[in-house]
């Protein structure tokens, strides 16, 4: 395998570093413009206070994000929004690196490797997050770097790198939980790469007694505080009924005009379904909530058969396509992402497809991914944001892969 040199590597990050920069301070894209921008902010500023409870009522926030946003308050004053913006776009480029990383540990090609870390410093529909403060560039770098080491994993079955790669994805993990309906199938994927079974069990062990044990403080806080254990968050009730209702389905099937005031409220998510059980949820526990959340969700589904039929397979259907929702985003918007995304989707759906054909053990974690958020935009909804920073970077690894191979093969046919 041709390794990518120190010269190489050092090139990529300060090409990324640069052109970041060059972005936040370009694009005319606020720091501030996250939708969960308000809640993390008023988390922050309650833990510096000494109110460590991240929940909200629909569920309980993962921690590390709003804990670092704290953590930069306390320790930069009010110059902490320039030193944030720093710490994500360093991040964000250090990322970059270990994507090039990734590919060259997978395809062992340097061009390949190559291409991917330049097209991911370049690549507008992950380099919206890079400077915008929220969880999404702290989860996408950690799990980046995680899946990484996860890779090497599977190549030299060392102790030492899987702890690794389960210390960077329990971080991940508390950051953004939906990767927990990712890593059964990493797990799986170690088992199924193993020779022999039983070599498999003790990466197991150390991958899941990782994640419980660095994920233990918060669930116990949780259980004394709220009286109810989280992994990282809570909000499986919450996140089922916010997909499963009258109105989500009226946004996602069939969204009302853009700038409406009905398309207004429902981009809020003030669901109709909320204001109805407000006063049920009067004195009841986070717990006792989840669960009133799943029970509506669960007979909204079974009363609606032919809508939840309809509406997972729009769901699946946004998940797959490349761009913004086409009814939920400026027209002019959509169509720049989407031709964009396009030929990235393309070429990476015809390339996992090669790939996994050939040499499918070399590729289970684009399996995983793919499985684990194909899941997810099932069984609650299409979050195409959760997307962008969890797969499309593979995507694109896989787009810059089978790009080289259709180009040599075309050159090989040219020059014959």
């Amino acid at each position: 395998m041709l390794t990518l040199t120190r010269g190489q590597l050092a090139s990529l990050f300060l090409f990324a570093i640069t052109f970041r920069y060059g972005w936040a301070s370009l694009s005319g894209i606020s720091n501030f413009s996250g939708g969960d921008w308000g809640r993390y902010d008023e988390q922050s500023n309650g833990i510096l206070m000494g109110n460590f409870n991240l929940e909200t009522g629909l569920f309980i926030t993962a921690p590390l994000f709003s804990y670092t946003l704290a953590l930069f308050k306390l320790i930069f004053s009010d110059s902490y929004v320039k030193a944030l913006e720093l710490f994500q776009i360093t991040l964000s480029s250090i990322s970059v690196i270990f994507l090039a990383l990734t590919t060259n540990e997978i395809f062992k090609s340097r061009t390949t490797s190559l291409l991917t870390g330049y097209a991911f410093a370049l690549y507008p529909i992950t380099l919206y997050w890079v400077h915008v403060f929220g969880q999404e560039t702290l989860f996408q770098a950690i799990l980046i770097m995680g899946l990484y080491y996860f890779t090497r994993f599977i190549r030299d079955r060392e102790n030492r790198t899987i702890l690794v790669a389960s210390i960077l994805l329990s971080l991940a993990l508390l950051t953004k939980s939906h990767i927990l309906l990712i890593i059964p199938f990493l797990i799986l994927s170690i088992i199924l790469t193993s020779e022999k079974f039983f070599q498999a069990i003790r990466p197991v062990v150390i991958m899941l007694a990782t994640i419980i044990l660095t994920t233990l403080p918060y669930g116990i806080y949780n259980k004394i505080v709220n009286d109810t254990y989280v992994v990282a968050s809570s909000g499986g009730g919450g996140m089922f009924l916010t997909g499963h209702n009258d109105d989500v389905f009226a946004y996602i099937v069939n969204p009302p005009p853009l700038g409406s005031d009905e398309h207004q409220r429902l981009k809020r998510m003030d669901f109709y379904v909320f204001r109805d059980l407000s006063p049920k949820l009067e004195g009841l526990s986070h717990s006792e909530k989840q669960s009133l959340y799943l029970k509506v969700g669960l007979e909204w589904t079974v009363s609606n058969i032919e809508k939840s039929v309809i509406l997972a397979a729009v769901n699946l259907k946004n998940f797959l396509q490349p761009g913004f929702h086409k009814g939920l985003h400026d027209p002019k918007l959509w169509l720049i992402s989407f031709v964009i995304a396009l030929p990235v989707f393309m070429l990476a759906y015809l390339e996992i497809l090669r790939s996994v054909v050939g040499k499918w053990r070399a590729h289970t974690q684009i399996i995983s991914l793919f499985l684990g958020m194909l899941a997810f935009s099932i069984i609650f909804y299409s979050q195409n944001r959760f997307r962008v920073i969890t797969i499309e970077p593979w995507y694109l690894m896989y787009a810059c892969s089978g790009f080289v191979f259709f180009y040599k093969r075309l050159r090989s046919r040219i020059f014959k």
